[in-house]
């Protein structure tokens, strides 16, 4: 295996220099070119000189004008500065995609989001995965393509004014109307108001059940708290959230199940993606009555309670603690058996694996929504080795998911099929579910 050059270069065999190839830099001046690619973090790719270069804005089939503004040695990034030919599916944007708080793809058409991210997702599984001709799925939407975030972030400018992150910034761009948002985070926003004196503000509301709470982070200086019919939590150096006032637990309905939750557990951010997510895991695993069904990173049990009021036998992992506390809670409020186990979800399958364990049982079915960095080859090996029939694999990135499709299919494992939902519209957030049979 060869040795890769250190930051000077590198030293070969008897401490002779070996300089690595310059690479001649590309002009700065402004370049007519044609978009032939689309990454799985929403910029289109364009060809110069021979290298990759990003450009954000720009869409497949288009021919636009751009300066490169960042040279690498494999790649490069540029602006936007013209659209000589544009694709069929550009629309004049909402907003700035600032204003919109990540919105990248708000100047396409939602088909044509929609057929974006299909494409991103068969490209990365071929490529990366290495799976030839991937059985992917059409996008499909789920829910309004404005207006269906129920949990939105603002952070504090110099002048305590609320809004977004700038793009690959820590500026922030001041808004008063939360576009993505539902209309019940955009009612809190209007009574928070600006100058609160926090550092960052969460919104979280849930129509489904009528709960609320407002997360302040503390600035500097005082605080004004925001009076309103919702709770009020303060995040804490520790993690930890401090009710101010009601209890800090919020709920949300999904397919006729309620979830409680605090402010620090994840739940999905729209309940239409939520709804569509259970709709779709309990397709992809088919009649799992009687089945073994292990849920790993299961949170607060959005995918177990379902799975359990199918029939199955339900284990759930989580390594969060109080997600694990809720997920617990949520399953005995719903009368379902679900054992959870809280543990890092590399520790459980890897002793079960190595029979440190002796408990637990290797599953027939696993359901595995790991966090946007994937499961990783350790999980993956472990799984493999305790050889369940079916694994449905739900992803929130393409290309961490195309990572372990390759480590799947190399041990064995085929992927069956993989089915797009869209449910982040306006950005280039995708969440898949994919189903691999042994």
């Amino acid at each position: 295996m060869s040795r890769p050059p250190t930051r000077g270069g590198g030293r070969g065999r008897k401490g002779d220099r070996r300089a690595s190839p310059a690479v001649p830099a590309l002009p700065r001046d402004p370049r007519t070119v044609r978009v032939d690619g689309f990454t799985h973090g929403g910029e289109g790719v364009v060809r110069i000189e021979g290298k990759a270069v990003f450009v954000p804005g720009a869409l497949p089939g288009e021919t636009v004008v751009v300066r490169v503004v960042e040279d690498r040695r494999s790649w490069a990034r540029a602006t936007l500065v013209d659209v000589v030919t544009p694709s069929a599916d550009r629309v004049e944007p909402v907003a700035d995609p600032d204003v919109l708080g990540g919105g990248d793809l708000a100047h396409v058409a939602p088909d044509g989001q929609r057929r974006l991210k299909t494409r991103v997702l068969r490209e990365q599984l071929g490529r990366l995965g290495r799976v030839a001709e991937p059985p992917v799925h059409e996008c499909r939407a789920v829910g309004p393509d404005l207006g269906y975030r129920t949990n939105v972030r603002l952070h504090a400018d110099p002048d305590g004014r609320l809004g977004f992150h700038r793009a690959a910034s820590h500026a922030v761009v001041p808004v008063d109307r939360v576009l993505l948002g539902t209309p019940e985070v955009q009612a809190l926003r209007d009574v928070v108001g600006d100058r609160t004196g926090a550092a960052e503000v969460s919104l979280r509301a849930h129509a489904s059940t009528g709960t609320a709470a407002v997360t302040i982070t503390p600035g500097p200086g005082p605080l004004d708290l925001p009076d309103g019919d919702f709770d009020v939590v303060l995040a804490q150096p520790n993690g930890r959230p401090l009710p101010i006032r009601g209890d800090g637990v919020l709920a949300e309905r999904v397919a006729g199940l309620t979830y409680r939750f605090d402010t620090t557990s994840f739940f999905q951010v729209s309940a239409g993606g939520a709804e569509a997510l259970v709709d779709e895991v309990l397709r992809a695993v088919g009649a799992v009555d009687g089945a073994l069904v292990w849920d790993l990173y299961a949170g607060v049990g959005l995918l177990s309670l379902p799975l359990a009021r199918a029939g199955a036998e339900v284990v759930a992992v989580e390594g969060h603690r109080p997600a694990t506390r809720w997920a617990v809670s949520n399953a005995a409020d719903a009368d379902l058996p679900v054992r959870v186990e809280q543990a890092p979800v590399e520790d459980l399958v890897h002793a079960v694996a190595e029979r440190g364990r002796t408990d637990l049982d290797p599953p027939d079915v696993v359901v595995l929504d790991p966090p946007r960095t994937g499961a990783g080859t350790d999980v993956i090996a472990d799984l493999v080795a305790l050889g369940p029939a079916a694994i449905v694999y739900v992803a929130c990135d393409v290309a961490a998911l195309a990572r372990d499709t390759r480590a799947l299919t190399e041990a064995g494992y085929r992927l069956t099929g993989a089915q797009p939902l869209d449910l982040f519209p306006m950005t280039h957030h995708l969440e898949t579910v994919a189903t691999f049979v042994r």
